[in-house]
């Protein structure tokens, strides 16, 4: 348990898989006991905890997961050993378990169980992964049984669990003594929003029609966020409106087949003949039933950029007119709560795709395409040649290839906020732009005009 002068620090990472386990304090208590013990008949201490209340260990994208790998991984990082109660607790696939910690290892980062003290040799190595395919083992098995009494209570007419349908709500019963179950029933502060959903939606439109109007009038969706039109979409989507619930839709984030799908009688809250001329429209607008669209290829700044007035990611927003149907007429970046919610939300700001993607280029280019960085550069390929021109002909291939330059953008900038006529680009630590923020003013710009 040896550590380098540079990795110091011990941290401890405590999980629990569902929110009522974090709220009644099962097991983390525990946890966190076995894990200070441990610390201390080593003469160590727990620098940090990194707690995560309500994910499963299946789960590859856990935030504070990925945070305390993040923090152990970095460059400078101090943390030399990471103790968690039992190897499930790390986690719950065995082959991302096997990878990560053989990253960690390869830095001098070990992951520690309280439960099982392994010795760092081949067959220490070898009963880890016996550990960690039990763990999974473990966790399908527990997956398997879950789902089958959940079916069985659909079946029964009762709802398993899951996120309700907007404008219905889970009612506790008690169908035996000391046996409780929950079944679905209307709210009747919902029914009228739903009901003028589908009103709007028919008369209006567009999702996104009924979404502005919502918000204008100051209505929100029940966890107090905005309407958008994929939350209008999903109430029309909802088969729950005309009387049935269907559960298992999906099993690991895969869709399954119709057939296997179990209705859930509920009590209806919309006509049913509204609801299929609402269906009809629904099909007629959806692009995906449109042909001959091929999928984009990513633009320069996909994925980076992010709005400075209400912090949503930016979007394309296109004319949809195209140019030998092969380039939009007229391409711009715009928030993507004003174009999916309206301006109701945020008032956003268009800026078209080739101002941005330049600005941000030329940013970049000032930094990278240096004398000093084509000296360098000339100097370990032996060439022949005046650290001038390197750079002038770095900078028009940065300029002219798309997929070079997004592969410098993708490692040097974490992203970029638009506030209005005004960009900052900020950088990813640790990076060459550590301390660069840029700022361009369109407000001259004819493009905008």
């Amino acid at each position: 348990m040896r550590c380098t002068a540079e990795r110091t620090a011990w941290v401890s990472y405590l999980r629990v898989s569902t929110p009522d386990q974090a709220d009644r304090e099962l097991s983390l208590p525990a946890q966190r006991r076995a894990v200070e013990e441990f610390a201390a008949r080593h003469d160590a201490h727990i620098a940090r905890e990194h707690v995560e209340a309500g994910c499963s260990g299946a789960n590859p994208h856990r935030p504070v997961f990925r945070l305390m790998l993040e923090d152990a991984l970095r460059p400078g990082s101090d943390v030399a050993a990471i103790i968690v109660h039992h190897t499930s607790r790390f986690s719950r696939n065995s082959t991302e378990a096997r990878v990560v910690k053989s990253k960690l290892r390869r830095i001098g980062v070990r992951v520690l169980s309280t439960s099982h003290e392994l010795s760092d040799d081949p067959i220490g190595k070898l009963m880890e992964g016996l550990l960690e395919c039990f763990d999974q083992y473990e966790s399908e098995i527990n997956g398997v049984r879950t789902a089958a009494a959940m079916a069985e209570a659909v079946r029964q007419g009762y709802f398993p669990s899951g996120q309700t349908p907007f404008g219905f709500r889970t009612r506790c019963v008690e169908p035996r003594p000391g046996v409780t179950r929950h079944v679905l029933e209307p709210v009747a502060e919902e029914v009228p929003i739903v009901r003028e959903i589908f009103r709007l939606y028919i008369a209006l439109g567009g999702a996104k029609a009924v979404a502005r109007e919502l918000n204008g009038r100051g209505l929100r969706y029940r966890t107090g966020v905005a309407w958008t039109k994929d939350l209008v979409l999903c109430v029309i989507d909802q088969t729950a409106v005309i009387g049935t619930y269907y559960w298992g839709k999906r099993r690991d984030n895969r869709p399954r087949p119709r057939q296997d799908w179990l209705p859930l009688v509920v009590n209806p809250i919309v006509d049913r003949e509204v609801y299929g001329i609402a269906q009809r429209l629904r099909r007629s607008r959806d692009p995906r039933g449109r042909p001959g669209r091929a999928v984009a290829k990513p633009h320069l700044l996909s994925g980076m950029l992010r709005c400075g007035q209400c912090g949503a990611s930016y979007q394309l927003e296109t004319s949809g007119k195209k140019i030998e149907g092969e380039v939009y007429r007229y391409c711009y970046y715009n928030c993507r709560n004003a174009l999916r919610a309206g301006v109701e939300v945020c008032a956003g700001f268009r800026i078209p795709t080739e101002a941005l993607d330049a600005a941000v280029l030329e940013h970049i280019a000032s930094l990278v395409c240096t004398a000093e960085r084509s000296r360098a550069l000339a100097a370990r390929h032996s060439w022949n040649a005046d650290p001038g021109e390197v750079a002038a002909l770095w900078r028009t291939l940065l300029k002219s290839n798309v997929d070079a330059a997004r592969g410098y953008l993708v490692h040097l900038v974490e992203r970029v906020k638009v506030h209005g006529t005004r960009i900052v680009v900020v950088p990813r630590e640790p990076a060459a732009l550590a301390s660069a923020v840029a700022t361009q003013d369109f407000s001259d710009s004819n493009a905008l005009e």
